[in-house]
């Protein structure tokens, strides 16, 4: 694990002052979570897909090749007739770690997520990308910033360091425009709306996920997380479109969905700075 991680802004509460959190790295009784020694976190990863074909065994191999250290990787899946489950079916065979998690809730990258929320384990959760968009050689990275305390790790495209590549214009331009607008206001992160995040699986658990449109509950959660007074940190990452499938992405529909919290934010800002509070 990487040891040249620090967590940046806000005053650090205590190294793993939640004594749970303490409790779940020193266990014994949690080495399969903890790989060979207890210095070694594993994550468990949650992936949502929608017919994302071949694209689920890039991303694992993608995985292998980074050496990412995973407990688990669950891939979340609406139909069964999705275009991805015979690859995930294969890699199954050949690894315990993969899991294919049907969404009960309803169609939609938002039942998928919550679906995926609600059972999350105690210790650090990591969503990602079905589409190969994401640089998974940081999440050794993220998973330091949760053993220093951290509830939400959120890479960010636009910080220092960070970087983007594609993504469409007014979409690009928006989430930079929305990222950097409340991190200038004191919001812990400049990229809340980007959803390959780590979470810490306790706290997920507990949240009652309110977004009704797709990918704003990251946002939401970002929004969530500092309003309870938790720990969130960014790290610099690179983000690239995706060059296989197609993007169920739809930023018409979705953008009142993403106003919703947006504004919340602010309000939230506004509020702390009445107060003398900080984020970071």
């Amino acid at each position: 694990m990487s040891s040249g991680v620090r967590i940046e802004g806000t005053k650090v509460r205590a190294v793993i002052q939640d004594m749970e959190k303490r409790r779940y790295v020193m266990s014994s009784n949690l080495q399969p979570i903890l790989g060979d020694t207890a210095a070694e976190i594993a994550a468990r990863i949650i992936v949502p897909i929608y017919n994302e074909g071949e694209n689920v065994r890039v991303l694992y191999d993608q995985l292998r090749k980074d050496g990412v250290n995973f407990h688990s990787i669950t891939f979340v899946y609406d139909l069964d007739r999705d275009t991805s489950l015979p690859y995930i079916q294969e890699m199954k065979e050949d690894d315990s770690r993969v899991h294919a998690l049907k969404n009960t809730r309803g169609r939609g990258v938002i039942n998928a997520l919550a679906h995926a929320f609600s059972l999350a384990p105690f210790g650090p959760v990591i969503v990602v990308m079905g589409d190969n968009s994401d640089k998974l050689s940081l999440i050794s990275d993220m998973l330091q910033c949760w053993v220093q305390g951290a509830t939400i790790v959120s890479p960010s495209r636009y910080m220092k360091g960070g970087k983007q590549f594609g993504g469409g214009l007014i979409k690009s331009t928006l989430s930079r425009l929305a990222g950097v607008s409340l991190y200038a206001a004191g919001f812990p992160t400049s990229d809340p709306t980007n959803n390959f995040k780590l979470y810490d699986g306790a706290w997920l658990r507990r949240q009652q996920i309110e977004s009704l449109g797709g990918f704003e509950v990251a946002l939401e959660l970002c929004y969530k997380a500092c309003r309870e007074g938790q720990l969130v940190v960014q790290l610099p990452t690179t983000w690239y479109d995706r060059t296989n499938g197609e993007s169920r992405f739809q930023l018409r529909k979705w953008m009142p969905h993403y106003l919703r919290w947006y504004f919340a934010c602010l309000k939230l800002l506004a509020s702390a700075r009445l107060s003398g509070k900080k984020f970071r």
